[in-house]
């Protein structure tokens, strides 16, 4: 969790206003008389039923944003009720008429406005419904039932100068408070599982309510635009500080009030996180990726890539897997819980992987191969004319005929080959990798024989434009090693660096048509560059869009994007943002509908307040 949202969270909380209102400029309905009581209209949807919480046939839990009777009320005979249809009576959660109320009954909020009950003895009784909602930029009510909050995906910006003027930020909403009197709201965000993430306390504003209606004697007071961000780096910029709070996908904006920074908030409405209310493919929900990670020792039984310790490596991924899941939290995506999340730690392989014409692609002209399998020799005759695919099924045969098992994968042909080259993993009958040398130089003049090597002491070569494709024979022997060979999983390998130091991250996407499929490899420079480039929410993003290039290279060059290809800029203005066309474009190629799904509905939990 931010530390620093957490120091937000703890600091006093400056309120003005107990729970009981005083009107300090009351219109004609609410009287120059106080009210008993106040209470919000209950618009949310605490029990995620579709419903709003005031509308409901029933109302279960104790909840805050109702409240008790007024003493006054407890066993009075109500002769009659004015403004009755803006709040009702619960006894055990169900809906009464307004008769004789008893003891542990409560009030719910339905409609603002002011409710007066006319009792058989003694005056009157008033009770205020107030109205705490939220708007969008062009000034439309965003309902917390039916609609939802978003992550922000543009840069900051500074805040409109009027208190209703409209704005342009697609995922900011402004709190709209109506009530007969000023309240000290307080704004507060949750995680997913109710961990409190960060609070503040916005300036309001009186303006003209966005919505003609508003009961006689009641005023709305606005707030700035609020924004919700991934991270501190974004909560803490001088443009936006004061209206923005940390949150997270499947957790939830409230407002509260306190009586005093002693007592427990009165959560008043609350709106909970998914992804862009509007899209070119609808509203977006949550969803929910399978990523697992593999960190690699440099050499067998050696450190870990990353972390010094396994320990520390489980912890530095765990990390990572958390910021990228934060970032693609603004299309509706995550990875799920960090403690959650299947990381481990393994050796480089063995050489297991025989290729078969590797590069170049050629048919066989005929000729001969010999290996050592775990130290048992092996032969190949190798027939002319054959493609590699096909000499590749011979060599898997007599594998299999020595009692070891053989997995053949065929990949991309790449740009000068004449046709694909062919793997072929050999391993034990129980499933463990094997370790296969060559012995001598296979006779074939045209058709190469090639066992792969993976040696992470001077780093893993890398493809380059020509191999991308398919990759490096020691990239193929590593991932062949490692993934689980289930394409609606993402594997995350993390490696010590790649050869040469140019390049940090890389992946592999499925429309490529290799046999590598959503894989992303990248090394602890990656790791290191952290906010500055979010190198593996990048990376991840290539697979999610089944897309290789980068929206620079055939358009404009847009440092704050995410998918830029050279951006490097660990402020709030660096490479962090999604666009609304590439938060749709993920939910076609890679959402439950897609050919392939690399995630799923992730339906949100309660949450208690």
């Amino acid at each position: 969790m931010d530390p620093v949202g957490l120091a937000r969270v703890a600091r006093p909380l400056v309120v003005g206003a107990g729970l009981a209102l005083t009107a300090s400029a009351p219109g004609a309905n609410a009287g120059t008389e106080p009210a008993a009581a106040w209470v919000v209209a209950d618009r949310d949807d605490d029990d995620l039923d579709g419903i709003p919480d005031g509308s409901a046939a029933t109302v279960g839990g104790a909840r805050s944003d109702l409240e008790p009777v007024p003493l006054a009320l407890v066993g009075a005979t109500v002769e009659r009720v004015t403004g009755q249809g803006s709040a009702r009576l619960l006894r055990g959660g169900v809906p009464l008429p307004w008769k004789s109320p008893r003891r542990g009954d409560l009030i719910q909020g339905v409609a603002p406005g002011r409710v007066t009950f006319e009792l058989s003895r003694g005056g009157p009784i008033h009770v205020d419904v107030v109205d705490v909602f939220f708007t969008d930029g062009a000034g439309r009510r965003v309902d917390p039932a039916r609609s939802h909050a978003s992550l922000t995906r543009t840069p900051p910006e500074r805040a409109p100068e009027a208190p209703s003027t409209p704005f342009d930020d697609p995922d900011a909403l402004r709190l709209v408070v109506m009530a007969p009197s000023r309240l000290a709201i307080e704004l507060a965000t949750v995680s997913g599982d109710g961990r409190p993430l960060d609070a503040l306390t916005p300036a309001l504003a009186e303006a003209p309510c966005p919505e003609p209606g508003a009961p006689p004697g009641f005023r709305c007071l606005h707030a700035d635009p609020l924004r919700l961000v991934l991270d501190d780096v974004d909560r803490r910029h001088p443009l936006v500080e004061r209206r923005s709070l940390l949150g997270e996908l499947g957790g939830a904006l409230f407002a509260r009030v306190r009586a005093s920074a002693a007592d427990p908030a009165r959560k008043l409405q609350a709106i909970r996180v998914k992804g862009p209310r509007t899209s070119p493919v609808g509203p977006i929900e949550r969803h929910r990726a399978r990523v697992r990670a593999v960190v690699l020792r440099t050499t067998a039984g050696g450190p870990p890539a990353v972390g010094g310790t396994d320990a520390g490596a489980l912890q530095i991924v765990r990390a990572e897997l958390a910021l990228a899941s934060g970032v693609w939290g603004q299309c509706g995506l995550s990875f799920g819980p960090p403690e959650a999340l299947d990381v481990r730690i393994a050796n480089p392989p063995p050489a297991h992987l025989v290729s078969f014409g590797n590069d170049a692609g050629l048919p066989a002209s005929g000729g001969e191969a010999s290996f050592r399998v775990d130290g048992r020799p092996l032969s190949l005759v190798i027939p002319p004319r054959l493609a590699p695919g096909e000499v590749a099924a011979i060599f898997a045969r007599v594998v299999e005929r020595a009692h070891l098992a053989a997995v053949v994968s065929e990949n991309a042909r790449i740009a000068p080959g004449a046709m694909p080259s062919v793997d072929v993993s050999v391993r034990r009958a129980d499933g463990q990798l094997a370790h296969v040398e060559l012995v001598g130089k296979p006779t074939d003049a045209t058709l190469t024989v090639e066992v792969g090597h993976v040696d992470l002491s001077d780093g893993l070569e890398h493809f380059t434009d020509m191999d991308s494709a398919a990759g490096t024979l020691e990239e193929r022997t590593l991932i062949k090693a490692v993934e689980d060979a289930d394409p609606r999983t993402i594997d995350v390998v993390v490696l010590p660096q790649f050869t040469g130091g140019g390049r940090i991250g890389e992946s592999f996407i499925s429309s490529d048509g290799s046999s590598l499929r959503n894989v992303v490899l990248f090394d602890r420079a990656g790791v290191r560059a952290r906010r500055s480039s979010h190198t593996l929410a990048h990376e991840l993003g290539h697979i999610l869009l089944d897309q290789p290039g980068h929206p620079d290279d055939y358009g404009l060059d847009t440092p704050t994007l995410l998918m830029d290809s050279d951006a490097s800029d660990g402020s709030a203005f660096g490479p962090r943002r999604i666009t609304l066309d590439e938060c749709a474009r993920i939910v076609r190629q890679s959402g439950p509908s897609a050919r392939l799904p690399l995630f799923e509905r992730w339906p949100l939990g309660r949450l208690r307040y």
